[in-house]
């Protein structure tokens, strides 16, 4: 009997799973955004787990004695100033925050590296060069996930992953001292404390050391072995390629079970991409709308073309400053045309990311598909037409929390992660590419051509 919780862009979930048994609860959570700027309210995830965990149990009939391990995850690069008591000292600066370009900059002259405004050290830079007295005031920097974990045992850490995806311990202009001690993924930080009973727990209660979400997702989808890939769209796109971990790819990360890296390609459009066009230009229409309307207009939206970089872009352009554009609008185009274009849009974007991969001479052969975007069968026929690859929609939507339930399962029970995926992770339905599309052959070329013509215009 396990529970995972996940705290993401735009909600706060937790599910328990008892035997065949799950049962998922959620809440909202507010996203502050102002120019570059997107920050949350570490508060409201201790509220949000004080209402849905109490909820998640009474559904459920279990008692909270009764929970064997209990994990989180979270959004991620992330990251939470907090004192010696653990109360935030400033706002969360989530990974769609930009304001960090200077100091993504400064590392790049310093190490010779890549660095994005979104990663953690820039954002650490950030607090150190335009907010002192936070810096001062900071006993360590963690992520949401870690937030909440110290709340549940009072210990301050950094998952595995995390740890080796960061470079902050390199930077000696960053204080090793705030950084917290990291942890394996798959191991038990501490048990829940008595102020757990806050949220609804009780004392003692084993809490593993999670992951970031689109590493947790990944499991979640099944990838284990190498060569298998994913795509989780929430609100962003993760994509996710599993590899031995003997296998030395550059740029891989450490994966949140022993043995494994990923090559992850996240990318910033996604289901907050499609949740702006419904609340903008969907003139009335909601989810469940969508594969019926999307339906009444041809491949290629009557060659209305979508570059979907709201919020700029990262894999495979990691341009923060482009931006959306509609191509090739004509009268005649009309609510499903638009709405298509969206659609396609964002399968285009994958697609690139997609072609980069061979870069590193790896070569999908397949998609396992999760998240809440899979929900939508009409996106999950897109991408595979756009990509070519077969689409595998799981049975498990939640793609963060039935990771999460493994890595709590992986624990306490040490039996091997293969049985374990076998017995949680179901596929749903396969989405097999329809052949030949040439006019997504035709229009991804456009797609790409469409950024390289106005990027300069972007900026």
């Amino acid at each position: 009997m396990y529970v995972a919780i996940d705290i993401g862009t735009s909600s706060l979930k937790a599910a328990l799973v008892q035997g065949a048994s799950f049962w998922v609860e959620r809440m909202p959570l507010a996203l502050i955004q102002s120019g570059v700027c997107a920050e949350q309210d570490p508060r409201q995830w201790l509220s949000g787990l004080a209402t849905v965990l109490p909820r998640l149990l009474e559904r459920s009939g279990v008692t909270a004695s009764q929970i064997q391990a209990l994990s989180v995850s979270s959004h991620s690069p992330s990251l939470v100033p907090v004192d010696a008591a653990g109360e935030a000292v400033y706002p969360c600066l989530t990974w769609q925050d930009r304001r960090a370009l200077r100091q993504a900059e400064q590392i790049r002259q310093l190490t010779g590296e890549f660095s994005d405004p979104s990663f953690f050290e820039p954002k650490i830079l950030w607090i150190k060069q335009e907010k002192p007295e936070v810096y001062a005031k900071t006993k360590a920097f963690l992520q949401p996930k870690d937030f909440v974990i110290f709340h549940l045992t009072g210990e301050m850490i950094i998952d595995r992953a995390a740890a080796l995806f960061s470079k902050a311990h390199q930077l000696k202009e960053i204080d090793g001292a705030k950084l917290p001690r990291p942890v394996k993924n798959w191991e038990v930080v501490d048990q829940t404390t008595s102020k757990a009973k806050n949220l609804g727990l009780v004392a003692g209660i084993p809490v593993v050391a999670g992951g970031i979400d689109a590493y947790v997702e990944a499991l979640g989808a099944g990838l284990i072995e190498d060569g298998q890939f994913g795509d989780v769209t929430g609100t962003s796109t993760c994509l996710s390629y599993c590899l031995n971990e003997n296998k030395k790819v550059p740029g891989a990360a450490a994966h949140v079970i022993p043995e494994c890296s990923l090559y992850i390609l996240p990318m910033s459009s996604g289901g907050g991409t499609l949740a702006w066009y419904l609340h903008t230009l969907g003139g009335g229409l909601g989810y469940a709308d969508l594969d019926g309307v999307a339906s009444q207009a041809p491949p290629g939206a009557n060659g209305l073309l979508f570059l979907p970089y709201l919020a700029g872009e990262r894999s495979p352009i990691w341009d923060e400053g482009a931006k959306g554009v509609f191509f090739g609008i004509t009268k005649t185009h009309n609510k499903a045309d638009f709405l298509l274009a969206v659609l396609e849009g964002t399968a285009f974007a994958v697609r690139h990311s997609i072609d980069s991969l061979a870069e590193q001479g790896l070569i999908p052969r397949e998609v396992k598909s999760t998240g809440g975007g899979s929900r939508l069968k009409v996106w999950n026929q897109i991408k595979a037409d756009v990509t070519g690859l077969p689409y595998e929609q799981l049975e498990m939507v939640d793609g963060a929390l039935l990771g999460g339930v493994l890595l709590g399962a992986l624990a306490t029970e040490k039996r091997p992660i293969g049985d374990l995926v076998k017995e949680y992770v179901r596929s749903k339905h396969i989405f097999t590419p329809h052949h030949p599309l040439v006019v997504y052959d035709e229009l991804y070329e456009k797609y790409k051509k469409l950024y390289e013509s106005t990027k300069e215009l972007m900026h």
